[in-house]
């Protein structure tokens, strides 16, 4: 006598076929990169493209308020200089950023946007 079982493989193949490919492709970890002002946090986190489409932004860790970023959406370089600016074209290319020393070069991109745009005192 064969004993069968409750869970049909067939649905549960079926399941897993719908589900996992999903949840695959929906993770993008965030990852903090190194910045100097321990008042803000600079978070980065993939969008696709295997890894050329990226997400980097500069936040302060109180309020979680966005004070810049950059993003490349697998072509283009855009980039959000200050509080509340809108985005703009920062580069007609991401060239260089999908090298060794990515994280590096984001976090210096990053930088000089800040500087440039920081206020005079």
């Amino acid at each position: 006598m064969k004993q069968r079982s409750a869970v049909s493989w067939p649905g549960l193949v079926g399941f897993a076929l719908l589900v996992l490919p999903g949840r695959v492709v929906a993770d993008h970890s965030l990852y903090t990169l190194d910045w100097e002002d321990k008042s803000q946090v600079l978070e980065y986190r993939s969008c696709g493209c295997a890894d050329s489409c990226w997400v980097a932004e500069l936040r302060a860790k109180k309020g979680r308020k966005l004070l810049a970023g950059l993003r490349c959406d697998c072509t283009r370089l855009w980039g959000i200089p200050s509080p509340g600016a809108k985005e703009v074209e920062h580069r007609p290319t991401c060239e260089g950023f999908d090298e060794v020393g990515k994280f590096e070069r984001i976090t210096e991109e990053l930088r000089k946007v800040v500087k440039a745009h920081k206020p005079a005192k």
